[in-house]
């Protein structure tokens, strides 16, 4: 009997820009049942005859694939983000083989696997909204892959761990994991109210600073209920510090 992925991850791709990786993608996403495949700000169109012939049997999932101006529009309905990349950022972040990425069970809804630019790979503000990165462990004298093959790769990890029984899960009781809208929200709430109360002090140093709290947050495994408290909170401080009494 023929395996699928059930309720598989979406596969987000960023700025791509050669028409054989985007054909590579597809075909690989058909080879192990993947299905859903969202492109942010491409660089080459789905309906490109490079990427249909390199897709082989695999150009409905071209012809299905969404396009989003930007990584929170792709991602917005989505729990867990996990970032790809081939070296190590400047950030804390917990890292994950494919392997270990495919029997982490922390995923009680849907999640993304983002994959950047070939140039470039990801930026450092994508990196800063995943929960988690996935490296590939390759020959350090000769690290490139290309996008068809990391997906193979971490699909195929997904592919085999797809029917085992986890040795750990997350309990949610009644409530879900947020959504990466809600995360959103309340993270433009929380720079909003720093804004608001000159919490930066140095304005250049701002870039980095909301980084780091960011990552803070993007690294936990947040519920709905907990955003919503989390929400209240801020807003509860913040009402208490624009009407608590000047000093005589």
């Amino acid at each position: 009997m023929e395996t699928t992925i059930e309720a598989g991850p979406v596969i987000v791709l960023v700025e791509t820009q050669l028409a054989d990786n985007l054909g590579a993608v597809a075909r690989a996403m058909a080879n192990f049942g993947l299905k859903d495949l969202r492109l942010v700000r491409p660089k080459v169109s789905p309906d490109d005859p490079t990427a249909i012939a390199t897709a082989v049997g695999a150009r409905s999932l071209l012809q299905n694939a969404k396009v989003f101006e930007s990584l929170n529009a792709a991602t917005k309905d989505l729990s867990h983000l996990f970032g790809t990349t081939a070296c190590e950022r400047e950030m804390i972040k917990k890292y994950y083989t494919p392997r270990e990425f495919a029997s982490t069970a922390v995923f009680p809804s849907q999640i993304g696997i983002i994959f950047g630019p070939e140039r470039t790979g990801l930026s450092n503000e994508d990196i800063a909204q995943c929960y988690g990165i996935i490296r590939i462990p390759v020959n350090p004298e000769f690290s490139s892959l290309n996008l068809g093959q990391a997906l193979v790769i971490i699909a195929y990890e997904l592919f085999l761990s797809k029917d085992m029984t986890p040795s750990s899960f997350l309990h949610l009781g009644s409530t879900k994991p947020a959504t990466q809208e809600e995360l959103v929200y309340f993270l433009s709430n929380l720079e909003q109210k720093l804004d608001n109360t000159h919490f930066w002090r140095t304005a250049s140093k701002k870039p980095v600073m909301w980084r780091n709290l960011r990552n803070i947050f993007t690294r936990m495994d947040l519920t709905q209920q907990e955003t919503k408290t989390l929400n209240g909170m801020i807003d509860a401080l913040s009402a208490r510090q624009q009407t608590r009494p000047k000093s005589l």
